[in-house]
């Protein structure tokens, strides 16, 4: 597995290599080509290199055993997941209403200014203006919060998911497991999707959420959060 991932990388700095010194060469390529004419590919001495011999025999690898799992599918009959959905819904509509409360007050400000007859004061440019960027601040804060507690929660479930895949896949003996997307075409009887879902609901019928006014960064700073630790019945193989 190791020569598989680090080959190519290998061969990328390689490649990566050749071509900053082939820059590095062309203007000086140029300037001759223009002061000699025309040139033939010059005829470049070939040093020898070591000879690779072939390798004694090795280890065969396993024949494959495949399995395929849906993550969009999982992601959807998650219980975990739709009682989060539901809270970060309403989460997201009490933000909206607050900003929209907060944009009616500010505009029946200025309205009240204007009817004044007068032009504002410094004073009251001041204060608006002050106001206008400590709702941005609060907003924003609330926001990021928001984006964050979701994604507490969502790393929550994959990272179940991810446990569940390998434990059905070591039931199962499977030595190779593919997302359902990256599969032009396969047999149901590879697909673990089903197995999976009925799982990841025994283990994690739900998911820790901050609260609405927790900051999720505090929080992970403290390290005080809950764990869910839970084992199902062996019966992977089934």
């Amino acid at each position: 597995m190791r020569s598989s991932i680090m080959a190519p990388t290998g061969h990328a700095r390689l490649r990566g290599a050749l071509c900053g010194l082939a820059i590095a060469l062309t203007p000086a390529l140029a300037m001759a080509q223009d002061a000699g004419g025309q040139q033939q590919n010059p005829i470049l001495p070939m040093p020898p290199v070591p000879e690779f011999k072939p390798l004694p025999a090795g280890t065969k690898p396993a024949a494959p055993v495949i399995g395929i799992f849906n993550t969009q599918q999982i992601m959807a009959q998650s219980t975990a997941v739709q009682k989060l959905q539901t809270e970060l819904s309403n989460r997201r509509e009490a933000l909206v209403k607050d900003v929209r409360a907060e944009d009616t007050q500010l505009q029946a400000l200025r309205q009240s200014i204007i009817k004044a007859g007068k032009a504002p004061t410094p004073e009251q440019q001041q204060d608006l203006q002050k106001r206008v960027m400590a709702d941005r601040t609060k907003f924003g804060n609330r926001n990021r919060i928001l984006e964050e507690d979701a994604q507490v929660a969502l790393n929550q479930v994959q990272r179940e998911m991810q446990q569940i895949v390998s434990a059905i896949a070591a039931a199962r003996g499977m030595n190779m497991v593919l997302q359902a997307g990256t599969a032009a075409l396969h047999d149901n009887s590879l697909d673990i999707s089903d197995q999976v879902v009925t799982y990841l609901n025994q283990a994690l019928p739900t998911v820790y959420l901050p609260g609405p006014t927790e900051d999720p960064e505090e929080i992970a700073k403290s390290g005080k959060y809950p764990v869910m630790p839970f084992q199902p019945a062996d019966n992977g193989g089934e």
